[in-house]
Parts: structure tokens; sequence; C-alpha cells
């Protein structure tokens, strides 16, 4: 199954994405996984609202990169973001899984974890120009909903470990539950919402 058919099975079938991606080169589609999904970020989502002159609604965290031009800034800061991201989180489930004296592949976790961050994202991404079109309510709101949807990830995630690694479900589901406040303080730290 090609890369991006295997991204489209994760919308209608995500057991079937996880089976397939069991026999993939990894953590190389993961990786690939993670890199569109900030690309689409970066170009789909963060290049438009800055070419439509917009300022983010909270002040940029970082003195030197000046709030009014924040959007262009995130162009290229949040892949790197999203990278890092990627990375503790499945660092903390490798870890986790480690600790609990349980077998782990980092490889595999991260293969799980750039596909899951894709067709979330790629969801999200839509999901942001609906709010945007619509008019939106607020970025709390928008954010709220963002941490709904990432329970969407949890599940892939949790289905990821236990057919791919023997993880127990509720051991897969509590170690995906625990990335979200692991990259959350990134996220309010560097990202901005588009609203």
């Amino acid at each position: 199954m090609s890369f991006i058919r295997l991204w489209f099975t994760g919308y209608y079938n995500p057991a079937k994405m996880i089976e397939e991606l069991r026999s993939k080169p990894a953590p190389l589609w993961g990786f690939y996984g993670q890199f569109l999904r900030a690309a689409m970020d970066s170009l789909l989502l963060y290049l438009p609202v800055a070419l439509m002159g917009r300022v983010p609604p909270m002040p940029s965290n970082i003195s030197a990169l000046p709030t009014e031009q924040y959007y262009w800034h995130l162009i290229w800061l949040s892949p790197l973001v999203l990278a890092a991201g990627w990375l503790l989180q499945s660092a903390f489930i490798h870890l986790g899984l480690r600790l609990s004296g349980r077998r782990s592949d980092f490889d595999q976790i991260l293969n799980i974890g750039g596909l899951s961050a894709l067709v979330v994202g790629a969801f999200i991404l839509v999901w942001d120009w609906a709010w945007i079109s619509m008019g939106g309510l607020d970025q709390y709101a928008l954010g709220f909903s963002h941490l709904a949807i990432s329970l969407w990830g949890v599940a892939i995630g949790t289905v990821g470990l236990k057919r791919i690694l023997g993880v127990p479900t509720w051991l897969g589901a509590l170690l995906n539950l625990l990335t979200i406040p692991i990259a959350l303080p990134f996220g309010i730290m560097f990202m901005r919402s588009p609203l």
C-alpha cells in the first residue's frame, strides 16, 4: 500500500492503517507523516493567514519574534515545534513501556505517532479553515475543540501500540492520553490560533 493510500485509510479504517504500517519502514514513514503534517500547517494554514495580514490574538512569547509578524515566523517555526512534540511524545511512550517492564520499539512508536499526527492534523487543518470561514468563536473554543479531536489520535495510538507492540489497551490509552500534557506546553508557548 502506498503512503498516500495508507494515510487515507486512517480515516475510514484506522485498524487497517495500523496493520499495514507494521510492515512499513520505521521510523521513515512516521517521519514522512510528521513532515507532511507540518508542511500542511505551514503552507496551508500559517502562510495564508500571514498573507491575509492577520495578527495572532495572543502576543509572542519570544521577544525576537514580534507579534505583528508571528504568523510569518510560524511558517518555519511550526515544523520545528511539531517535530519536537512528536519526538518527545514518542520518547515518553517508549520510556513508559520500558519502565513498566514491557517490550518497546522506538522506531515503531515514531511510525505510529507520525501517521496518527498526519491523519488527525490534516483533519484539524480543514477544521480550522471551517472555523475561519464561519467567523469562528474564539481561540479558546478552537483550542478546546483541538483537544477533543486529539482523542482521535489517542485512539489511533492505542490501537497501534496494541497491534504492533502487544501493549494492553488500558496502558496504551493511558500513555497516549499522557502525551497530550507533554505536547500542550509547546503548543501554548510557540503556536498561535489562526483566529
